[in-house]
């Protein structure tokens, strides 16, 4: 879900790191220059006031290391990326929730020819906090997804994708793993050359392994390329079917469902880029939530060292079915921070985010500030 605060760090961190970071030279080239291994090695130090996003959550001090080893391949129709790396993390006080997780990828596409795509597979142990069931759970992550665009003919084209997802978690957090499958196509046309009308199914089934599954349909239309003039990205609403099975209260949901990512480029320095999402999920505890949420991320580059950026975003859940209590968070997030480039393969990353959760459960009612100073080096 969009509103988690990792999220909100996460994203305004990869936005900076883009700005701060320009193409590294790798550290291996071979094949006359169309294979390439690049290595990338993070250190980070972070002061996190709520380390479980709960009220009384406890707060710590994290350190935490990393190390990326990424190989592309660029010869032939076939396009390969594949990337394998650990990462370490270290409590001062809650020594019990220190981690040491492994995450790889693979990745085969086809970006030239009548019909484009790629072949996706990933898998990542991972340690966070939940804040729909307000605790820290390691949990194992696997996904794989096939996504294609077809040109049917000069100004129709078809894209489609096919996804599967699974969060299996520790035994001992009492959590319900999930397994997600999903199928989609979009109906492409070209209004001009830099703007698509589209209009789109999608179908989604949910199974969790407490004997309960969920039936999602979601029908959208939206534009997708340059929407207004300096305006760029996709966005779709429509209308969003769900049906529970098994052992559960919850009954059918119907409700508008939207997803939108734009980016207004107002100099070559400065930017905003906006995030918008409704949907309904399945929570680690059991649970049905309809989330709308928003969000606002600005960039400014100062120099070619130095580089700003800030993000602001916000939103509501509201819990389905009687297991709920009528359950309902309105959270909100700010926070910004620098970069800078200290050497060429070496950027520093200093960054502050706050946020809040106002519930109806007063176990979820608490507040957040997180700070973190990031160094990398990527070879």
């Amino acid at each position: 879900m969009v509103r988690l605060p990792t999220f909100h760090a996460a994203v305004a961190l990869v936005l900076a790191a883009c700005l701060a970071c320009p193409p590294a030279r790798a550290l291996v080239t071979f094949n006359d220059g169309k294979e390439h291994i690049y290595v990338t090695g993070t250190a980070t130090v972070a002061i996190d006031s709520n380390i479980r996003a709960r009220a009384g959550g406890g707060g710590d001090t994290i350190y935490s290391a990393g190390l990326l080893a990424e190989y592309t391949r660029r010869a032939g129709l076939i396009g390969v990326n594949g990337s394998v790396g650990l990462d370490l993390s270290r409590f001062v006080e809650h020594r019990d929730e220190n981690f040491l997780n492994p995450r790889l990828t693979l990745e085969f596409d086809k970006a030239t020819g009548r019909t484009t795509g790629a072949i996706n597979l990933s898998a990542a142990r991972e340690n966070r906090a939940d804040p729909a069931a307000n605790l820290r759970a390691q949990s194992w992550n696997y996904a794989t997804g096939v996504n294609f665009k077809y040109p049917v003919i000069e100004r129709y084209s078809f894209a489609g994708n096919l996804g599967y997802t699974s969060r299996v978690y520790d035994a001992q957090t009492g959590l319900s793993d999930l397994r997600t499958y999903v199928a989609g196509a979009d109906l492409l046309y070209a209004l001009s050359s830099e703007r698509d009308l589209l209009a789109g199914y999608r179908y989604r089934y949910s199974e969790t392994s407490t004997l309960t599954a969920f039936d999602d349909h979601s029908f959208t239309a939206g534009v997708t390329g340059r929407i207004i003039p300096h305006l760029n990205g996709s966005v779709r609403a429509g209308y969003q079917v769900r049906r529970p099975h098994g052992a559960t209260t919850e009954g059918d949901y119907r409700g508008l469902t939207a997803a939108g990512a734009v980016i207004w480029s107002a100099t070559k320095k400065f930017s905003l880029t906006g995030q918008l999402s409704r949907d309904v999920s399945v929570t680690a505890n059991n649970l049905s939530v309809d989330t709308f949420s928003g969000g606002l991320d600005a960039q400014y580059v100062v120099s070619g060292r130095l580089s700003l950026f800030a993000t602001i975003g916000g939103g509501e859940s509201r819990y389905l079915g009687l297991a709920a209590n009528q359950r309902r968070d309105r959270f909100f997030t700010w926070g910004g921070g620098v970069n800078y480039t200290i050497l060429p393969q070496l950027k520093a990353t200093l960054a502050y985010h706050y946020f809040q959760n106002n519930s109806t459960s007063s176990l979820s009612d608490y507040e957040q500030n997180l700070t973190t100073l990031a160094l990398s080096s990527r070879w």
